[in-house]
Order: C-alpha cells, then structure tokens, then sequence
C-alpha cells in the first residue's frame, strides 16, 4: 500500500476514535459531604440536640392561685363538694437556681356562716412563707441507677389556730385567733428515668394554740411522669397525721390518695387534680365519699 493511502486509514480511525469519545456522558461528580453547620465558638453543632426544658435561674418568679373544691359539711352536717370553696394565693421567687421562697396566703371564698357544733368559719387562714434550699447534686451510690435529690425545707406562718396542720386536700376550716407556727422537713426526689420522678417529703409542724400547743406530721409523696415538654402526670398520696401526732381517723389524722395532670403552654401552668383527702374516717370526714376533692391551678411561670 502506499504511503498515501497508509496516512489516510490513520486518519479515518483517529476520526473515528475521538468521535466515540466525545459521544461517551461524562462520568458524575462526586457528591459534597454534608457538614454540620458551624457553632459560634468554632466547634460543630451536634445532629440530634435533645430539647431540654428551661431550668429556672435566680430573680425567675412564678405567681397565681389554686381554686379547689373540697368536700365538707354544711350548717346542717350534710357533705358536699361545693359547700366549701378555697382559693390559695400562691407566689415562688428564685434566690438561687437551687433556693425559693413560696408565700401562701389561703382563704375561704365560699363557706358556711355556721356549723352546726356553733363553729364560725372564718374567711383568711393567714400566711405561710416556705424556704426550700437543694443540696449540691450527690454522687450517685454504687449499685444504683437512680440519681438522688435532697434538700430542706423550713415555712414560718402566722394562721388561725390548726390551719397549720391542714393539707392542700382538706376543706379549708380556718377558726380562732392567729398563732404562730413553724414547718421544718427534708426534700427527697428520686429520678427514676429522665421521664418518671419520686418526691417524698417528710416534715414535723408546730403551731402554738390558745390552750395547748399542736404537733403533727405530714408526708406528702408524689410520682410524677412527664410526656413531653408540656404534659405532666402525677399520682399524689399523703400521710396527715391530727395533734400529737396521733393518725387515728377520730383524732384528725387522714391518708390522701388523688392524681392531677398538669399542662404547660408558654409562661402559663395549668394544674387539675382530683381525688380523696382521706381514706380514714371517724373525724374529720365521717366516710370517703365525704372527702372527695377537685382542686384548679392556674399561675404564670417566668
């Protein structure tokens, strides 16, 4: 062959060859890997950050009223739910994260004007300050899963005369003159799950009375199961023991048993509970059904 035609199959087949590389797609880019955005400091933000709620700060307050319902007798003797109403005044200011002052001041809205035994029920109970103080967070104790807190409470109040020995679930039977008394107990608050908590707080109360001084022991307990950020709901029981420490049903003492849910929205909490202020009878409540209570709570948290 000659050398003519030679150069012309070169070219044909160099044709051809860049032909059926520009007709080839070109290969994908390698996709770019995704980084978590940056966080002001420099370092990255991490992908799943779990929502926690707001913890309270010294100088956060919270304010508002509980309305409850309780069961209890009328000019007549006969019980009913709404026989008796009673609005506590409530407040809560933060000294440290760990340290509150409460104020309390209970009344009797709605009350008979006389019992049948002659006893006039009065409209102010008086005024309770609570001063709760948490211990620095304690190691946690081997063998166990659970995180422990606790604490000291201590309330100095100025009320009618057994108005300090009366629970948040009794009717509210304010009667004689103003004394004053005093509240001093331990705060035990068990965490066990980051959802379930189990408060128990035991405490001794004093009042000095027109006759003779009171004393009584009180150990409110609560098991409380949070659903989320908004929703709590808790199974509330008591132990209230009557003067001198005595927890027979005759003598005043009485065992509570209720629940409540409690909805946060913003800065407002509302609280509806319901249950039984005592299971024992003989005393203040002549039978359980008489001692059924509904209580209402609405306050601002900021």
């Amino acid at each position: 062959m000659s050398t003519i035609g030679r150069a012309a199959i070169a070219a044909v087949i160099w044709m051809v060859g860049t032909t059926t590389a520009l007709a080839q797609p070109a290969s994908p880019a390698a996709p770019a890997m995704l980084t978590p955005p940056a966080m002001p400091d420099g370092g990255a933000m991490p992908a799943d950050q779990d929502k926690q709620p707001k913890q309270p700060k010294a100088g956060d307050f919270d304010a508002g009223g509980q309305v409850r319902f309780p069961s209890g007798p009328d000019e007549m003797g006969q019980f009913a739910t709404y026989n008796w109403i009673a609005a506590d005044l409530k407040a809560r200011y933060y000294l440290l994260p760990t340290v509150t002052v409460d104020a309390l001041a209970p009344l009797a809205v709605h009350k008979p004007s006389m019992l049948m035994n002659g006893t006039d029920p009065r409209l102010m109970g008086g005024v309770n300050l609570h001063l709760e103080a948490r211990l620095p967070k304690l190691p946690r104790m081997p063998g166990l899963k659970y995180d422990t807190e606790l604490g000291l409470a201590l309330s100095l109040a100025y009320m009618r005369e057994g108005a300090l020995l009366l629970s948040d679930k009794d009717y509210p039977l304010f009667v004689g003159s103003f004394h004053p008394g005093v509240v001093g107990g331990l705060i035990t608050k068990i965490k066990l799950s980051t959802l379930v908590d189990f408060s128990l707080t035991p405490s001794f109360a004093y009042q000095r009375g027109s006759v003779e001084s009171l004393t009584a022991i009180q150990v409110p307990t609560s098991l409380d199961v949070r659903l989320g950020s908004v929703v709590q709901v808790s199974a509330d029981a008591g132990v209230f023991t009557g003067d001198d420490i005595s927890l027979r049903g005759k003598n005043g003492g009485r065992v509570a048993l209720g629940g409540s849910l409690t909805i946060k929205i913003g800065p407002i909490v509302t609280h509806a509970g319901a249950g039984f202020a005592s299971l024992l009878t003989g005393g203040i409540y002549p039978t359980v059904r008489d001692s059924l209570y509904v209580d209402l709570n609405v306050k601002y948290a900021k």
